[in-house]
């Protein structure tokens, strides 16, 4: 797990990359921070929730807690506040109907891992299904939309014998 704390904020959003985010997402996690990550206290990347896998065979102790670890589910973002409040962060460019279930499935383990912490769950996208949307507020699970400007397209190529 990577952990950042309130006062490291303003370093996180600036990253170009963040642990464990997949780069086509880290706008979207940068963003969410941007807006409400004043409302906690740490920022925690990498979370590994789950039993993960036990290799059987002749593995020695240190390969086999790294394959269960390693085979463990990774959480995206927990944002946590003293002494036990925790939000679950899902993020996707596209959020559809399998990501819900995808974070109420590390709801489901995250709970069993981390008794007693009060949960509130978050998706943030850049678009959405409607089914999806709704599906994720019957659900208990906030969404957040960002809209970014369009990229700028690509010059075109020039060459020196076409000027």
């Amino acid at each position: 797990m990577d952990t950042f704390t309130r006062e490291e904020l303003e370093r996180v959003v600036s990253r170009s990359s963040l642990p464990g985010i997949d780069p086509t997402e880290l706008r979207v996690v940068q963003e969410f921070l941007r807006r409400h990550g004043a409302e906690f206290r740490e920022y925690r990347f990498n979370v590994r929730v789950g039993e993960g896998v036990t290799l059987a065979g002749d593995y020695g102790e240190k390969f086999i807690e790294d394959w269960r670890r390693r085979t463990q589910m990774r959480l995206d973002l927990v944002c946590w506040n003293p002494p036990n409040l925790a939000t679950l962060v899902e993020a996707k460019v596209q959020w559809m109907n399998d990501a819900v279930w995808q974070l109420l499935n590390y709801r489901d383990h995250y709970q069993t891992d981390h008794p007693g912490e009060q949960l509130s769950l978050a998706g943030i996208c850049e678009a959405y299904t409607p089914n999806a949307r709704t599906l994720a507020g019957d659900q208990g699970i906030r969404l957040y939309v960002y809209r970014f400007p369009a990229e700028l397209p690509a010059a075109a190529a020039t060459s020196a014998e076409e000027a």
